[in-house]
This record gives C-alpha cells, structure tokens and sequence, in this order.
C-alpha cells in the first residue's frame, strides 16, 4: 500500500492512494482496513476529495464481474497482495470502471448499447446501419450477425455456398450440408467452413476471423490452381490476422472477451487509444475524436460497450485525467488537462 503521509505527495500521489484504497475497500480485505482507512481519509482533506472522486467514477460503470474478462481479473488480482500489484498508477473499483496497471486501462461499461435483432431471412444483399446489430437467417439454415454498419452478400447455387463481406463484422453460425461448402469472401482471401461459428472483420487493417467452433480454412482468392495449400487453418481459440498491403498473415491465441461484440461489447488488449475511439465511433454518429496527437498511443485493455458516446468519453476522460469538449458538430472532443 502507498504512503499515507500528506508531506510532498502530488495529486497524482493522492489519486494513486484513493484508487489503491478504492480496490482494498471493495474486496476480502475491508473489514480489516477499516481502521486504517479511515485514519487515512481523515489526514488530508484531498484524500477525502479523490476517494469521493473515484466513488462516483463507479457509480458511472456497471459491475466488473459482468464480463468474462473481469471475472477472470478480478480472479487474477485477489490471488496477489496489493503491495504486489504492478504500477506506477492503480485505480479499480469492483463496481466500477478503471484499472490503471503501468499506463494500461482496464474499462468496463454497461450503458445501453446497440442489441441483436432477429431479422427474416436474407438471399439478397443485407446491410447495417450505424449503431445496428442484425441477425440474419440465410436461406440454408445458416445465421448471420451482422455488426453495425456492415453488408454481406449470399450467392447459393447447387454447388457452393457463398457468402461476400464487403465491409464491416460479420458472425457466422454455419448450417450444416455435406453436398454443398459453405465460403466466405472478404478482401482478398477466402474463409472454407467446415461446420463451424466464426467471426470474420474486413477493415482498415485487412481480413480478420477469429473461429470460436469446429475448423475453417483460409485461402487466397487469388490462388486458381487446384490443389494448393491454404493460408491457415484454425483451430477453436484462434485467430487469423491479415493485412495484405504489409504482406503479414498472422495465426495466434484470440484475445479474451473477443467474443463479446453481438452483444454490443468491445475488447481491447493493450490497444491504442486512437484505435479504441476508431473501433467505438463505427457505433454513432456522434464521434469522440483526440484533441492532442500524444493521446493516441495511451493503451487500453478491457471490455465496455461503445455507446452511449457521451458516456463513453467521460469514462475515458476519468481514467486518464482528461478533459471533454462537444464541438459544433456533437463530437465528443478528449484533450490533455
């Protein structure tokens, strides 16, 4: 635990205290730091002031313990001491919204957001709006996630099952037929099922698929000659990363909670902030933009839902001492204080 004295301690000493206090105040701990807390909220009138602050920082977030990937943090940090966790900056609530470890941010939001909506079935072309989810249910049986403002088209004949992504997040439930291959095409490569649930992402970055059951392919639409080797197959926990113009196709462990956006969840692991924003303004037409470029590169972990936007930049705001402007056109400004 940080140094309770008041003499020569920065604001950003007491935010420290506060948040390393909120933690021990909201687990198995309490009741024994009771004492100790209270003598330290009493020494300094600041003290009072950022513990009062990161109380309502939590009120402003759902419970942590409603992720998969909170239920296994919170898991990870009551196994260690809390003079053990890393720093230099630590603020959690375990009904609230920050965990700062080294510079990393760990962001959890229950506001409303964007929920699946089941749709008729779909043998034209489909698409989302901003802010939308839709689930569509193709001709074959097959179900269709549509995240927002994403497009797909199905192409079935007797012989093969096609599904394009022309942009966007699209999650696969694949109906079963030993007759006829289920595929999908997006950018330049082409994913073969093999019975399976999986997400492909066709973005700025390139192709994604991250396959959560059964085994998929991938190829290169490009490759006409029969018999050649596929790109990569995967196997459920993985994903396949692409990024044509760098030349880099890439097979790893998917990220915890990756599964989380049909419901309206995003997941980040170390990302930068600029990447965030971009990934959360794909979901309103209000946008949260970086006021100053040295922004972009603070790092995010966790999960929380994108909308609503203005709540989403407050939180930012609070985790990293920032400040919000709404500009002329609604835009949800973050600057340095």
């Amino acid at each position: 635990m940080a140094s309770s004295g008041s003499g020569g301690r920065s604001a950003d000493d007491v935010r420290r205290e506060a948040s390393e206090w909120i933690a021990r105040m909201r687990g198995p701990e309490a009741e024994m730091s009771r004492l100790d807390f209270e003598r330290w909220r009493a020494r300094d009138p600041r003290n009072r002031a950022a513990y009062a602050g990161m109380e309502q920082i939590s009120r402003l977030s759902g419970r942590l313990g409603d992720t998969p990937l909170g239920r296994a943090h919170l898991a990870k940090v009551n196994r260690r001491p809390f003079f053990a966790l890393p720093g230099p900056r630590i603020a959690f609530a375990s009904l609230g919204v920050a965990l700062l470890v080294g510079g990393g941010t760990l962001l959890l939001w229950r506001g409303d957001g964007p929920r699946p909506v089941a749709v008729a079935q779909a043998s034209a072309p489909f698409e989302t709006r901003v802010g939308q989810i839709h689930i569509v249910r193709l001709a074959d049986g097959t179900t269709v996630t549509l995240d927002t403002d994403s497009a797909i088209e199905p192409e079935f004949t007797g012989q093969a099952r096609v599904v394009r992504l022309s942009r966007g997040r699209a999650r696969f439930d694949v109906a079963h037929e030993a007759g006829r291959p289920f595929m999908v095409e997006a950018g330049g490569r082409t994913i073969i099922d093999r019975g399976t649930l999986f997400d492909v992402v066709l973005g700025r970055e390139g192709v994604k698929v991250v396959l959560l059951r059964g085994a998929v392919e991938i190829r290169d639409r490009k490759a006409r000659v029969a018999g050649a080797a596929p790109i990569a197959r995967l196997v459920p926990g993985q994903v396949f990363a692409d990024a044509p113009a760098a030349g880099v196709a890439q097979v790893s462990a998917a990220p915890g909670g990756s599964d989380q956006w049909v419901k309206g969840m995003l997941s980040f692991d170390g990302a930068p902030l600029e990447d965030v924003v971009a990934a959360a303004n794909r979901y309103s037409t209000h946008k949260i933009r970086l006021g100053e470029p040295a922004l972009a590169g603070l790092r995010v972990t966790g999960t929380f839902r994108a909308t609503p936007t203005d709540g989403l930049a407050a939180i930012l705001a609070a985790t990293f001492n920032l400040r919000v402007e709404r500009d002329a056109h609604g835009d949800f400004i973050l600057h340095a204080r």
